[in-house]
């Protein structure tokens, strides 16, 4: 099965979650992979697509792989299951694309996503590829593989970086999309595994845990599919690099009918009901947001959807469509509870939170808190506050992060000037990692921060309170779960010495 473009989504979740990832965790469909591949296909190139997330890697699959289909390209998008994930997905891109140039040093790889965006030259320095696509990518690598076949120079292909001999070169920065709807307009599902090798996050499905025959509940995670309504994020917090592929704050739409067209596919070609939209502001506009309920509520649809929003961009009087058209899961930066440590970095919340998720819970959406700790003006006791916010206001399901400066980040610069507050692999920026090396904050350790962090979970999961409100809400198969999650301990290096 030859390919002109072979598009590799690289992964290791073992490694990247430990035993968290045997049930706990999700398999993503890679959305930015299916972007692409389907416009390369549609520029007449024949591509395919090699999950190693579901179909895995070793050191014999190079071969295999090679062999099967004989690509004239390689490329691999770096993204995780959101943005600033990206990084932590470096390991695994690093080891595939070692591997393949040791069974053949002549094929060509490419590498784009957050992180090449971010860190271009060091990328293309210290990994086995041939050449960075900075920026959305679309274009450069249309332009990379007429210059492969021999019909285009190198050098006025927009956005991407190549070794010149020694030197590393980059050509004209890249050009935006401008036209989301005529330049990006679907999906490549159809070149993805089985769908149902995908799984939706443990908690997106906790409303049917009941009704579910299998211990791991992989019957009603699956299948499922995740897809952008939109690209960009108008804000600037310093702790996200979104902005790195995008160039500056901003945010561009498809259109509703093609959002609804694509959902169409999944729901009657892939039987798909859980489906995440990947947007990093889902919840900003009202009236688009409005119109697409409406449209969603028109077919019927039995789906179970999560997406994210702000706090302060939640319009209220949308909250009813929102769940009869299926959105069950609304996610939230809460962050801190620490006026001023979100202000450190740009995060300002203006609206009252506990009203808010007052007002989603009371229309029957459940909400997902995501809270960070260390931030730079974060001490014992300003985190200590955060968690207490996050038992106050008593979420279906929270995510604790610590801070991390990811490439493309305000953050990352910052970081960048002080000694040691970087982790030496990028195994260190995954959060749930072995490796895992936070930033210290002005008045905390790293050490400190973890410690911190992985206590904060337990005491929020053990919290009688919180157990007590799942199990009547969503039942005793929750609570259990839940138990579950908690016998398994994250090894970490950093609390170990």
């Amino acid at each position: 099965m030859k390919a002109e473009v072979l598009f590799i989504n690289p992964g290791n979740h073992n490694k990247t979650y430990q035993n968290l990832s045997k049930e706990f965790s999700a398999i993503d469909t890679p959305v930015w992979t299916s972007l692409l591949a389907h416009f390369i296909r549609n520029k007449g190139y024949t591509t395919s697509i090699y999950d190693v997330n579901v179909d895995g890697w070793d050191e014999s699959t190079a071969k295999r792989v090679l062999n099967d289909y004989n690509p004239d390209l390689i490329v691999m998008m770096v993204y995780g299951h959101q943005p600033s994930a990206s990084t932590q997905t470096m390991p695994a891109a690093s080891k595939i694309a070692k591997y393949i140039k040791s069974y053949n040093k002549d094929v060509p790889i490419a590498m784009g996503g957050t992180h090449p965006s971010s860190l271009p030259e060091r990328t293309l320095r210290e990994d086995a590829i041939d050449f960075v696509i900075q920026g959305e990518g679309a274009y450069t690598l249309e332009g990379l593989i007429k210059y492969i076949k021999g019909k285009a120079d190198i050098k006025a292909i927009k956005g991407l970086w190549y070794k010149d001999e020694e030197v590393i070169a980059l050509t004209a920065p890249s050009s935006t999309i401008q036209n989301l709807e005529e330049e990006l307009e679907g999906y490549a599902w159809d070149l993805l595994p089985d769908i149902n090798n995908y799984r939706a996050h443990n908690w997106h499905c906790f409303q049917d845990f009941e009704k579910s025959a299998h211990a791991d509940f992989s019957d009603i995670r699956t299948p499922y599919a995740s897809l952008y309504t939109s690209l960009g994020c108008p804000y600037s917090c310093h702790f996200c690099c979104i902005n790195t592929i995008f160039g500056k704050p901003g945010i561009k739409y498809w259109s509703l009918e093609k959002v609804v067209s694509w959902i169409d596919s999944l729901v009657n070609k892939y039987k798909v009901r859980n489906i995440r939209f990947a947007d990093e502001l889902f919840v900003l506009s009202p009236k688009r947001v409005e119109k697409l309920c409406d449209l969603l509520i028109e077919r019927e649809y039995d789906l179970n959807i999560w997406a994210y929003g702000r706090v302060d961009t939640i319009d209220e009087s949308l909250l009813k469509k929102l769940k009869k058209a299926g959105v069950n899961w609304l996610c939230l930066g809460i962050e801190s509870a620490n006026e001023k440590v979100r202000g450190s970095v740009n995060k300002k919340i203006i609206s009252d939170v506990k009203n808010v998720i007052k007002s989603i819970q009371a229309n029957g959406i459940n909400v997902m808190g995501n809270y960070m700790f260390g931030l730079p003006e974060d001490n014992l006791t300003t985190m200590e506050e955060t968690l207490q916010l996050a038992m106050d206001l008593n979420c279906e399901f929270i995510n604790f992060y610590t801070v991390m400066a990811y490439p493309g980040s305000q953050l990352h610069e910052w970081a960048s000037t002080k000694e040691d507050y970087l982790p030496k692999n990028w195994e260190g920026f995954s959060q749930h990692s072995y490796e895992t090396l936070p930033l210290p904050t002005n008045y905390v350790s790293a050490r400190e921060v973890l410690r911190f962090r992985d206590e904060a979970f337990v005491r929020y999961f053990t919290n009688q309170g919180y157990l007590k409100y799942v199990r009547n809400k969503f039942g005793n198969k929750v609570e259990n779960h839940i138990e579950k999650m908690l016998e398994i301990k994250l090894r970490r290096k950093l609390l170990e010495n």
